[in-house]
């Protein structure tokens, strides 16, 4: 059943495009006038999804000991390898050693990633890619195929996991726009449990920690 599209309708729907032209060119809309065109039910959807980003933010702060412990097995290989590697370039024959080495640390991060961290979706989110069990030997000996924690600058990042799910507060205002838009312009949807539900278990997490 399509939501007539009465005079009050079209009027809301022109009062929210033009919000999102605003927060398009960056201009700053308060929380205040969001809620007066968005309504109390628009409002609290924003303020769930507002709240989630800055619960991601303070979690990206305090990563848990596995991938600090991770990390810095993973530079201590990395800066082993690549010391091999610039000492095989000029021809020194104990670079042989150093990539024996580096090997040796690489298998280590392998089994300690299988050990710690593969089957724990609590802690393979911080990864820039999907991980499986026994998948160490495929990672290689080098530093170019282990996965990255998604904080990481390195180049090698390809991003994913949390940082997949992090927006900004102007992007989730102008989600919050859009879906209100949505929501006035299409059919009357058939309820979404499974959104319903991914709100309400990020808020009574929220609310737990």
């Amino acid at each position: 059943m399509y939501v007539s599209k009465t005079g009050s309708v079209i009027k809301q729907i022109a009062k929210l495009q033009k919000f999102i032209e605003r927060l398009s060119r960056a201009e700053t809309v308060q929380n205040r006038q969001l809620k007066s065109v968005l309504g109390d039910e628009a409002y609290a959807r924003y303020l769930a999804d507002y709240e989630y980003q800055k619960y991601l933010r303070t979690t990206l702060k305090n990563k848990p000991p596995e991938i600090t412990e991770y990390e810095r097995r993973l530079k201590a290989a990395t800066f082993a390898f690549s010391k091999a590697d610039h000492f095989s370039q000029k021809g020194v024959r104990t670079a042989r050693k150093m990539f024996n080495v580096s090997d040796t640390m690489f298998e280590h991060l392998a089994e300690y990633l299988n050990e710690n961290i593969v089957g724990r979706p609590d802690l393979e989110i911080w990864f820039d890619r999907p991980l499986a069990k026994d998948l160490g030997d495929s990672f290689g000996v080098s530093p170019h195929g282990f996965p990255q924690v998604v904080t990481s600058k390195s180049l090698k990042n390809i991003g994913g996991g949390y940082v997949d799910q992090l927006r900004s507060i102007r992007e989730v205002k102008i989600d919050a726009v859009k879906e209100a838009i949505q929501e006035l312009t299409s059919p009357a949807p058939d309820v979404d449990q499974k959104a319903i539900k991914a709100r309400f278990d990020r808020l009574r997490k929220l609310s737990a920690d």
